[in-house]
């Protein structure tokens, strides 16, 4: 069994360190500098180590891992393909429903959220039965049958089951595929991988929706269900070829596995690992409000054309990409830096959503919120690799994936009814209020280690 005391890790977590950080992160690394007072509160608030930037190596390219060029593909096809079901499924429950549709979208979400929740958590122990490459391409396959399910649908209740199985294989792909990447890359160079899936993510879904159009124009929308099954075999191809699992055991015995439930106590009890929990839920809190609010925001309360819509969420997006190619690429200390001002920032923009009006402020805001939830994101990521064993990985990201999705679950539709409700300025006052709540809960967790 595993044996992590407090919030220490094993030593030598990406090759370079023979000792754990102390708990709560705290210490400066061999070769690192002392720290002034106000780098020692970035460091404290970021709950990373702060390390000189003379002592860092200059850092590999990615692109010559083929380990992590595979997977990163791979998970870029899915990326994309969900994204053409994404257009494509809200099409079909309107020929199937007409008017009703956005009750079978808003019921179809509510199915993705509860199968995270409830069965990420399993993953781990999956992964440690099956292996991880079997384990991710049995889930590709899955949701490749599963996808093309849809082709036949003909009543709303087969959607719902479909849903269903789909996300029951995306709950097990996700975690199981994050937790892979620390022991692909070093430790410079997994915020630069992190970075690349936070882009990869944003462009799937300008690109995907851009796709998934010239399909419809084409072939029809439910071609997009067969686009969406091609590249779900596609990654699962590109994973039964990755380098990394060559050599490495399939499963391990059930008793050198971790608890089942090991990952959710793990985030409960490691001080480093409740702070990427406060991290998600900040995220969901900034996220949930900008997903959910700005249409209704931009067509009733703006009264603007559908394009004005199209440009605020581009900019959220622009805000995500430029904040991701910032922090792949910054030193250490902006990194930190950029951390300690994110949570402040989030509360500024919503406080600003609930104070001001017209449509230029919208587009400034939503640019910094979409740069300061991307940045919380990558962090959130670190802290799980640098607060884990290799061994129990998949068990703390399938935790953190079910934990983080429980916010989601509560600030999507709470969003929703206080829009409705309040209007969008009210809601944001009251999404406002909840993250100064979470910065102070951040606080006092602090100050209480």
């Amino acid at each position: 069994m595993l044996s992590l005391p407090g919030d220490q890790t094993p030593g030598n977590w990406f090759g370079n360190s023979s000792a754990p950080p102390p708990p709560g992160g705290g210490g400066v690394p061999p070769g690192g500098c002392q720290c002034t007072l106000a780098v020692e509160f970035v460091r404290r608030w970021s709950a990373l180590p702060v390390t000189s930037s003379t002592s860092c190596p200059r850092p590999e390219s990615l692109w010559r891992n083929p380990s992590f060029v595979r997977l990163f593909t791979a998970h870029a096809c899915n990326l994309i393909g969900s994204s053409l079901t994404a257009v494509a499924l809200g099409l079909l429950a309107h020929e199937l429903v007409g008017a009703s549709v956005a009750e079978v979208m808003g019921i179809t979400l509510a199915i993705r959220i509860a199968v995270v929740v409830f069965v990420s958590p399993f993953a781990g122990r999956l992964a440690d039965y099956l292996g991880q490459r079997r384990t991710l391409v049995a889930a590709d396959m899955i949701r490749a049958l599963v996808v093309v399910g849809f082709l036949w649908v003909e009543a709303i209740w087969q959607i719902y089951l479909l849903a269903f199985l789909l996300n029951l294989a995306a709950s097990v792909f996700t975690p199981v595929y994050k937790a892979i990447i620390p022991g692909l890359v070093s430790q410079t160079l997994y915020p630069r991988a992190l970075s690349y899936g936070s882009i990869a993510y944003d462009l799937a879904n300008i690109a995907g929706p851009a796709l998934a159009g010239l399909i419809i124009a084409f072939l029809g929308f439910r071609a997009n269900f067969a686009a969406n099954g091609i590249t779900f075999l596609l990654s699962a191809c590109l994973i039964f070829g990755v380098p990394y699992f060559r050599g490495r055991a399939r499963n391990r015995a059930p008793a050198d596995s971790p608890a089942l439930l090991h990952g959710v106590r793990a985030m409960l009890s490691r001080p480093s690992l409740r702070l990427a929990l406060l991290f998600s839920l900040q995220i969901s809190i900034i996220s949930g409000f900008v997903l959910v609010a700005t249409i209704d925001y931009v067509k009733n309360e703006l009264a603007l054309p559908d394009a004005f819509y199209a440009w605020a969420m581009f900019a959220y997006g622009v805000g995500s990409v430029a904040a991701a190619l910032s922090y792949g690429n910054a030193g250490p200390r902006s990194r930190n830096l950029g951390i300690t001002a994110a949570p402040p920032v989030i509360l500024g923009v919503l406080l600003a959503a609930g104070l001001a009006t017209g449509f230029p402020w919208l587009v400034a805001a939503w640019i910094l919120a979409g740069a300061a939830q991307v940045v919380l994101g990558i962090r959130g990521n670190e802290l799980l690799a640098a607060y884990s064993a290799p061994d129990e990985r998949p068990h703390i990201y399938a935790a953190h994936f079910s934990l983080s999705h429980a916010g989601w679950g509560v600030t999507y539709p709470l969003a929703g009814f206080t829009t409705a409700a309040w209007g969008f300025h009210g809601a944001a006052l009251l999404f406002a209020s909840l993250s100064a709540i979470v910065m102070g809960l951040r606080l006092c967790l602090r100050a209480w280690q």
